[in-house]
């Protein structure tokens, strides 16, 4: 089963979906030109937007979440997943899963490379030219040119300092 691009809010071109990928209310997502989305990518907006530049790919198996947006140049590994909905929780005498959804837009900045098995939470906005490390979990802002990884993710360089030399 192909997806219908004309029932996508905006579609540049050279936009590709390989098998088995998934969209959910397609007229939310506006996507650029020369996108490529992988086997097995899942778009759910959630009733709201996802907007993704020019120049992206997603590899095999990425999950997104509306609200989100997406930069161009960026590159999202396999299995990434951006978690922009979670259930509410601050009341204990219902059901976590009954409570009404939260909401918090995921921002990815230009030139953004999210390594493999990423996890990005609500809220957060990552900077340009900035890497988010393979199995990192992002709970907060990352600044640009930022190295982040771990769980959670923490900065571990910024890629506009020149490295320290290392004496062996």
């Amino acid at each position: 089963m192909s997806i219908d691009l004309t029932q996508f809010k905006s579609v540049g071109d050279d936009v590709t979906f390989d098998e088995i990928c998934e969209v959910l209310s397609p007229d939310k997502v506006t996507i650029g030109n020369n996108v490529h989305f992988y086997r097995g990518v899942y778009l759910s907006q959630c009733g709201a937007h996802i907007d993704i530049g020019s120049h992206t790919h997603f590899a095999p198996y990425c999950v997104l979440y509306g609200p989100l947006t997406i930069g161009t140049h960026c590159g999202i590994a396999a299995h990434a997943v951006f978690a922009s909905i979670g259930h509410g929780y601050s009341r204990t005498d219902i059901p976590m899963v009954e409570q009404q959804a939260v909401k918090n837009e995921i921002v990815l900045e230009n030139d953004v490379w999210i390594g493999a098995n990423a996890v990005i939470i609500g809220g957060v906005t990552i900077g340009e030219g900035s890497i988010v490390g393979a199995g990192a979990v992002v709970t907060k802002d990352v600044p640009p040119y930022s190295v982040v990884g771990g769980t959670p993710a923490r900065i571990i360089r910024n890629r506009k300092e020149k490295p320290r030399e290392r004496i062996i």
